[in-house]
């Protein structure tokens, strides 16, 4: 092979002054079609390309200029993106595989703040409803049964036909709220039914106060009638074994009914003066029962006289 068929070593510089020369080209598209689509195409475009870069003050060969003339013509400088195919998708993702992880996972901790979000603001309260609904329904069916069993003990007790009278009441309500579903009315009723139970079985005396710290009696003006008094013995319940009991008491004065252990009963004047008469006496009421409460019964039989009303402070 002669010298004169070896290809021709090309310098990068060159190289690079073709590739200006076809960036010039492409940025002065009205030489190029002008001068590309004309009849004396390549000279005239050399000459006019070459004249750009002497207004620039650079000296560009007519070669250089021609080669970058080909280069364009040839696209050769052109960048063709790929084409797409299922090995690129894949490249792609697997250069971008940091930035897709990142994204994988805030998307997966924001669906799981999500699904978290509705387990415990729905789900949760919705389950809790269910199993309480379900709680509450068991207890419904089991309490004709209790009802029963604390109706019969308090009418196995009793001794009067009030108290009777007042537990098929409360009994009788009571299934009228298992069958409206009403759990409020239903255990409001079964706690009435075993308060009546413990009430029927005190026994207890009412004994008049008698202790140097504590009135025996006091009196009271009404606030409806300035000119009046009301007197009152001031008694507490005791048992058997010395016990003294703490019961509820409606005061009349206020309507207002409290759980206490001394309460003021309202007497006559002379059931107050005798009263008064016997601790004068020797500072000691020898009588000092005022009533008695047995077994069976709801209220205390009385000793002594008395209206029935109450009074709890004074």
């Amino acid at each position: 092979m002669s010298d004169t068929d070896q290809p021709r070593k090309i310098d990068l510089s060159e190289v690079m002054m073709a590739m200006d020369v076809v960036d010039t080209l492409r940025h002065q598209r009205s030489v190029v079609d002008r001068e590309l689509g004309g009849d004396d195409h390549d000279r005239a475009l050399i000459e006019k390309v070459r004249l750009i870069y002497a207004g620039q003050g650079l000296a560009v060969s007519g070669d250089v200029i021609a080669e970058g003339v080909r280069a364009l013509r040839e696209e050769r400088f052109t960048y063709r993106p790929p084409q797409k195919r299922f090995q690129l998708t894949l490249a792609r993702l697997y250069v971008n595989r940091a930035r897709w992880v990142k994204r994988g996972a805030l998307a997966t901790a924001a669906l799981l703040a999500i699904y978290l979000t509705y387990q415990f603001a729905v789900v949760a309260p919705q389950q809790r409803a269910r199993q309480q609904q379900q709680r509450t329904l068991q207890e419904l069916e089991a309490m004709p049964a209790r009802l029963a069993v604390e109706r019969d003990r308090v009418l196995a007790e009793a001794h009067e036909d009030a108290a009777r009278r007042q537990a098929e009441t409360l009994y009788i309500n009571a299934m009228a709220g298992v069958s409206r579903q009403d759990v409020e009315a239903v255990n409001n009723g079964y706690a009435a039914l075993r308060q009546l139970y413990v009430q029927l079985t005190l026994q207890y005396e009412l004994r008049i106060v008698s202790r140097p710290d504590t009135p025996s009696g006091v009196w009271r003006i009404p606030p409806n009638n300035p000119n009046a008094r009301n007197y009152y013995i001031i008694i507490e319940a005791v048992t058997a074994d010395g016990q003294r009991l703490s019961l509820p008491v409606t005061s009349e004065e206020d309507g207002k009914t409290n759980a206490v252990e001394l309460w003021g009963l309202r007497v006559e004047p002379a059931v107050f003066e005798q009263v008064k008469r016997d601790k004068m006496d020797d500072g000691i009421i020898d009588r000092n029962l005022f009533g008695v409460k047995k077994k069976g019964y709801l209220s205390a039989q009385y000793v002594i006289p008395t209206t029935g009303g109450a009074i709890t402070r004074w």
